[in-house]
């Protein structure tokens, strides 16, 4: 860690927010004096104007006597001029009266460090990272105060600091590379690792000159090698200090001044007036054309043009803005609080722009710009160095239509973003393939609109079914209402939603603006069109809302070209802001409307500037970065004006900035876009869908969120608790299908054992194994697994089993039996459990009298292995180098110095090892890529001329967890030469490798025991943990269960619960369905297993039959039971000419077992 003396200087420089709780507002006038006061002072002091500073600050106190505020910025000014004393004087005199607040309190620890009272220092901000949450850069600022003592407990509780506060902030790659740093100079390699390995996984796309860096790093770090690490770990921070994204995490911990050598100034931010009542807070709220002072006027209006894009493309926290500017388009870099243009030679002649947006369509971190011409599309791909190249061409969106809006929403749920375009002659949708191409589907995913005249669109979640559906507004036919039914089709269900009309409509946005959970519609109308607010039932139908009267008479006449859903005053409550023309000439076309917290909307268009009537286009973001909203506007001759909102950040917010993984995941885009996000903040709840990087939430008289809940796009909740005021969220890596669970009775304990049905896969798309569409094979998964004899112990004269459903899916449990391997003790048994397409399963159990080790073992970047596969020790070859998707690596090798294997009748080589799987959504994203093929494991031997010929094409991968491949090398090795080369580019961490002679078979004693008894019922969750560190399996502990679930609902009927033998003790088609939380005991009777020979030893086997399909939302019918599957069916989902049996007997199975009904949510 670079340490600075005079750390505390930019700790505290992050923008403060101040709750003021126990303080009275001003009331009257003096609020809007107040807030007068509070931005002059804050300008002033920016400026270094102490004294005009000071005078403001004063005035504020005289204004606001309740308020902390005055007071904090007072003692900021007298910390900027050196003067200590007084600057501590008014500290504590705002501390009176807000004793707990963080930022305050920040400002007092630095006086502290200023004054050479380190101590005191210290003792202060040890109080705050002890009082839940902590502040972050309190925690950053003690832990760097630590290290600057050198002695070893001053050293662990920095790195006890650190560890905290990436846990708290695991996007903040500053405090995580600190982390790495220490660690390694303190011999701890392999907890650096981890840390590094998150940073590749959440940063944007590492600069191309910094990888080989980092590459050379983490292959030290991997070898244990701590001290070799340490330089190519400083050369790739060196690279990437430089890069926008770096410097944004450092303003998060230090402030804007960022780390500074010598004596470094003070940078800590003003305090902002908080004012607990939001009449209050809109009752001095107002908003200022600042245009000009932004630099905004150097945009030509001499062309009309409604494009207009607002993000942060360069990651330096400012945000920036595309615009049609006279016909040809303008980019303007947003620095220091100005709009500065600059030459985009990349843009390319696509005609006068007429639509703009940005977003990162390839997942790399970094927003590119999508802009719609008159004569086609240019898509510029942010290269992440401030330039941009238009690959239009390539990506096949080069003759794209022109387009009145481009929108990237997810549309396939694959874990990229697609492009969706409204035109004037039917609507594209352009699939994202995530290599460099589209496809346009909008026909196939029946999203084309009919040639009908579309102007604007809106996508969320309006049935609440979890998948993204889209709103598309139409001038010359009904508007659209288009429902996912997954699997990459939509439908229109405008007239059965309630939202259809005859056409004229403008503009669409969508928001939750009672707070009821679910999405509303506000559509403008044109000349001669309705304007109407959709209000959503919450069963996917709408309703006319009719009682704000004030709200459509005040649209009467008005083009409505644009409108937004947005919280212009922080109390909680979606604002509406419609932006237009007035047919009449000099009439107002830009109106503000303000919810007033039951639903009803008032006129509050007079907070405007009175010269700014109309507009064609609109984008609300928080350009200051002060917590409130500001409102971008591309008028009708061309210009743009930037309305700063003065007053809003008077109420608390919320500023929360979604992260998919960049590498190892591939379930959801980078930022988040289509999620849905809810909050509770005391009694208060609402909801947004994540449209940009960063999501507001204004929290009203409400100081704190207390809960946050994120759905991603790929269905995966996440919960963060008491988040702070600018949050970043970074998706939770989670395994959420793939089989069921084994659990048996050790004689102490129920233990996880191993996963079941892995073979199984109802509905899953096929790009794990090739290119192209289709599904799984529909067999059933028939297969026998190994359970070691010390693990599974009689209790009360039965061998018990629980199998478990945990995970997002369903189960269809046909058959199960227990079968004891009686065998000498030395013969160790072994069956084959590697992963094959579901087929009729034949028992082969493998005799093994001699094993051992192979010579030799190394990785293809000459890492010695054989450590790690000597021992069945939870020790994993994993020196992998990630990939984009979770179960995917780069192409890796494990080559074998088998050693001399003459003389032996047979030989085998026996893996024991892990899989990471794909799941359904990434599978249909690797299928639509040209670039990328799943490589399952093959084995190599050298050929004799210097190369390597695969001879097992199919040697496969364990079928799951801590599972067994058999692989039969007899015959397949040349003389002299006994190497062989395993390559995959799957996620496969072997745990044992080991080279074993067969021979005759010994005698074995195989007994196969029914069960006796099956009680389904439902338990829960088990408590999930990694075995044997980071890349070992998931584990589960069955004495830590939660009964809460973290998955969305699967529908239909499940097996009721009770005694379910009868459906277990043949494969008839008459199973068990479990859902998730359901858990089966069944026991076998011990007894039914005969005596021991001296010299003998038992194991077990389990054979099982069935099915599992997941609740993905790209799996066929994952979210719900039906159809049933059957075991002669050619296919699943199966077509008319199928149908599961309708015999009594299975009619009778249905009606008596399959009554526990799961309702539906949506559809």
């Amino acid at each position: 860690m670079r340490i600075n003396l005079k750390l505390l200087l930019q700790t505290g420089a992050c923008c403060v927010a101040l709750a003021g709780c126990e303080s009275r507002p001003p009331a009257g006038q003096a609020i809007s004096e107040a807030l007068t006061a509070q931005v002059l002072g804050q300008t002033y002091l920016d400026e270094n104007r102490f004294a005009e500073a000071e005078a403001e600050f004063a005035k504020l106190v005289r204004l606001a006597p309740d308020q902390p505020t005055g007071y904090a910025n007072l003692g900021l000014v007298y910390l900027q001029q050196g003067r200590y004393d007084r600057a501590e004087e008014q500290v504590r005199q705002a501390l009176r009266i807000a004793p707990e607040d963080p930022d305050i309190l920040l400002i007092l620890a630095t006086t502290h460090q200023l004054a050479g009272r380190a101590n005191q220092a210290r003792d202060l901000l040890e109080q705050m990272v002890r009082r839940p949450p902590a502040d972050l850069r309190a925690s950053y600022a003690l832990a760097t105060l630590y290290l600057t003592r050198g002695d070893d407990p001053s050293r662990r509780r920095a790195e006890g600091l650190l560890e905290q506060l990436v846990e708290a902030a695991p996007a903040n790659i500053v405090a995580r590379l600190d982390l790495v740093d220490l660690l390694l100079r303190h011999r701890q390699p392999d907890r650096a690792t981890l840390h590094l390995e998150e940073v590749q996984r959440q940063v944007p796309e590492i600069p191309r000159e910094a990888q080989r860096f980092f590459d050379r790093a983490l292959l030290l770090m991997r070898r244990s090698d701590a001290e070799g690490a340490l330089a190519p770990l400083e050369r790739f921070r060196n690279f990437l200090s430089g890069t926008p994204f770096y410097q944004t995490k450092i303003r998060d911990l230090w402030g804007p001044a960022g780390e500074q050598a010598g004596v470094p100034t003070v940078t800590l931010s003003p305090v902002s007036v908080r004012l607990g009542d939001p009449r209050a807070v809109l009752a001095g709220l107002r908003f200022t054309d600042v245009t000009a002072d932004v630099g905004l006027t150097a945009i030509p209006a001499a062309v009309a043009s409604a494009a207009l894009a607002v993000g942060d493309y360069d990651g330096d926290g400012d945000l920036d803005l595309f615009t049609g500017r006279g016909g040809t388009g303008a980019l303007f870099t947003g620095e220091a609080g100005r709009f500065v243009g600059r030459q985009e030679r990349s843009l390319g002649d696509v005609g006068a722009p007429l639509s703009a947006a940005f977003a990162d369509y390839d997942n790399d971190g970094h927003l590119d710009l999508y802009v719609a011409g008159a004569r086609g599309g240019a898509l510029l791909a942010n290269l992440g160095d401030g330039r941009f190249r238009d690959t239009a061409q390539t990506a096949g969106l080069r003759d794209s239509l022109s387009a009145r809006r481009a929108l990237f929403l997810d549309a396939d749920h694959d874990g990229d973003l697609d492009l969706y375009l409204a035109t004037s002659s039917g609507n594209r949708l352009y699939r994202n393939n995530l290599d460099g191409t589209f496809t346009e589907r909008s026909a196939l995913m029946g999203l084309a609109g009919g040639g009908s005249g579309s102007r604007d669109a809106a996508f969320g979640d309006f049935d609440d079914d979890g998948d993204v559906d889209l709103f598309v507004v139409n001038d010359d036919a009904s508007n659209a209402l288009y429902a996912n039914l997954r699997e990459g089709r939509y439908q229109d269900i405008a007239g059965a939603s309630g939202v259809s009309n005859e056409g004229g409509s403008g503009a669409v946005t969508a928001g939750d603006y009672d707070n009821d959970g679910f999405l509303d519609l506000f559509v403008t109308g044109l000349a001669g069109g309705r304007y109407a607010l959709y209000h959503n039932r919450g069963d996917g139908t709408f309703e006319r809302e009719a009682r704000s009267r004030t709200l459509f008479q005040a649209l009467d006449g008005v083009v409505g070209w644009d409108a937004t859903f947005f919280d212009f005053d922080n109390d909680g409550f979606l604002d509406l802001l419609v932006v237009g023309e007035a047919s009449a000439p000099g009439g107002r076309g830009l109106f503000l409307f303000h919810n007033d917290g039951t639903g009803r909307f008032e006129d509050r268009s007079s907070l405007l500037p009175p010269d700014i009537l109309s507009g064609r286009r609109t984008v609300v973001a928080d350009y200051g970065d002060d917590g409130d909203l500001d409102i971008f506007l591309a008028t009708g001759d061309g210009s743009v004006r930037l309305l700063r909102n003065d007053g809003a950040d008077a109420s608390p917010y919320l500023d929360l900035r979604l992260r998919g993984l960049r590498t190892g995941s591939g379930k959801n885009n980078y930022f988040g876009i289509g999620a849905k996000i809810e909050l509770r903040s005391g009694d208060r709840y609402q909801m947004r869908v994540v449209t940009g990087p960063v999501t507001h939430f204004g929290l009203g008289e409400r100081l704190k969120a207390d809960v946050v809940r994120i759905r991603w796009t790929n269905g995966v909740y996440q919960d963060l608790f008491y988040p702070g005021s600018d949050q970043d969220l970074v998706e939770r890596p989670l395994l959420k299908g793939s089989c069921a669970f084994l659990y048996v009775w050790d004689g102490t304990q129920y233990r996880f054992v191993t996963d079941l049905m892995w073979r199984s896969a109802l509905g899953m798309p096929l790009g794990i194994m090739a290119a192209g569409g289709g599904y799984g094979p529909p067999g059933a998964s028939q297969e026998y697994l190994r359970i070691p004899g010390e693990t599974l112990q009689p209790k009360d004269g039965a061998y018990s089993l629980q199998i478990t459903e945990e995970l997002w899916e369903t189960a269809y449990l046909d058959e199960v039996k227990l079968v004891a391997v009686d065998h000498p003790d030395s013969v160790e048994i072994h069956v084959d459990e590697r992963f094959v397409p579901p087929a009729p399963a034949s028992l082969r159990v493998y005799q093994i009298t001699r094993r051992r080790p192979p010579v030799s073992a190394v990785d293809d970047q000459g890492t010695d292995l054989l450590p790690m596969i000597r021992e069945k020790d939870d020790r994993y070859a994993a020196m992998l180098r990630a990939g984009r998707y979770q179960g995917t690596t780069q192409m890796h090798d494990v080559i074998l110095d088998l050693g001399e294997v003459s003389g032996a009748e047979s030989t085998l080589l026996l893996l024991n090892g892990w899989v990471f799987p794909t799941d359904a959504s990434i599978n249909v994203a690797i299928s639509q890529s040209k670039h990328f093929t799943t490589v399952p494991p093959l084995l190599q031997v050298p050929d004799g001329d210097g190369r390597w010929q695969t001879v097992l094409p199919d040697l496969s991968f364990p079928a799951g967890k801590s599972k067994t491949v058999v692989a039969d090398l007899t015959g397949k090795l040349r003389s002299g030469d006994h190497r062989v080369r395993i390559r995959t580019n799957m996620e496969v961490y072997w745990d044992q490798i080991l080279v074993a002679a067969g021979g005759p078979a010994g005698r074995l004693r195989l007994t196969t025991l029914e069960p006796v008894s099956a009680n389904l019922h439902y338990r829960g969750f088990s408590r999930t943990y990694r075995k044997g560190g980071r890349y070992g399996p998931h584990w589960f502990d069955y004495d830590a269960v939660s009964r809460e679930s973290p998955w969305g609902p699967i529908t239909g009927a499940f097996t009721r619960y009770g005694q379910v033998l009868p459906l277990l003790r043949q494969s008839d088609d008459m199973y068990v369905i479990m859902g998730p939380g359901d858990e089966a005991t069944v026991t076998f009777d011990a007894r039914g297993a005969p005596e021991l020979p001296p010299g003998w030893r038992r194991d077990f086997l389990i054979y099982t039959d069935g099915w599992i399909k997941d609740a993905d939302l790209n799996t066929a019918t994952g979210d719900r039971v039906g159809p049933l599957p059957f075991h002669a069916m050619s296919r699943y989902p199966y077509g008319s000419q199928e149908s599961y049996p309708t015999d009594q007997a299975h009619r009778r199975y249905l009606t008596d077992f399959n009554t526990r009904n799961v309702g539906s949510r949506g559809r």
